[in-house]
């Protein structure tokens, strides 16, 4: 069974609790031609609506596209002015701070120079690999610790 993108827009409208009508306010659109979108009977929405769907619902553009994330490829598959265009503002938010920029460069020109340390594209490849697990490691456990912090202070409270 396919699941259409108007179904996964119409599910994350439902979760979120928000009405056809409001949505169709928030993007700017009549409620008619959301219901057409959700009913896949419109299926040509601009890049423009999709984004904003994509940012007020907070739904993973790849899932939306049906791209498999499986796949070693799967970014070549989202244009990458969308996903540009998706990470732009929360980006932009974050290396507003000097001291995280200063941080974001250091890394990135360390992460650059391994490529000419390892002097392999395969090592390279690798080490990229275990780069992003170290991340998402690093990420999970500083989320788990936030949790804590954050249930402690509601127990205090």
């Amino acid at each position: 069974m396919e699941i259409k993108v108007g179904e996964i827009i119409r599910a994350k409208r439902e979760e979120h609790n928000i009405s056809l009508g409001d949505l169709a306010k928030e993007l700017g659109i009549s409620s008619g031609y959301l219901s057409q979108i959700e009913n896949g009977k419109k299926t040509n929405p601009s890049s423009e609506i999709i984004l904003k769907i994509v940012e007020l619902l907070d739904i993973d553009l790849a899932m939306l596209l049906g791209v498999d994330t499986n796949e070693e490829n799967y970014l070549v598959k989202i244009p990458s002015l969308i996903k540009l265009t998706l990470a732009k503002d929360r980006y932009n938010k974050v290396l507003e701070e000097q001291d995280v920029l200063k941080q974001y460069c250091k890394l990135t020109e360390s992460i650059f120079d391994a490529k000419y340390l390892l002097d392999d594209h395969n090592l390279y490849r690798m080490f990229l690999n275990d780069m992003l697990a170290e991340v998402e490691s690093l990420a999970k456990r500083y989320m788990s610790i936030k949790k804590l912090i954050d249930d402690k202070l509601h127990s205090e409270a």
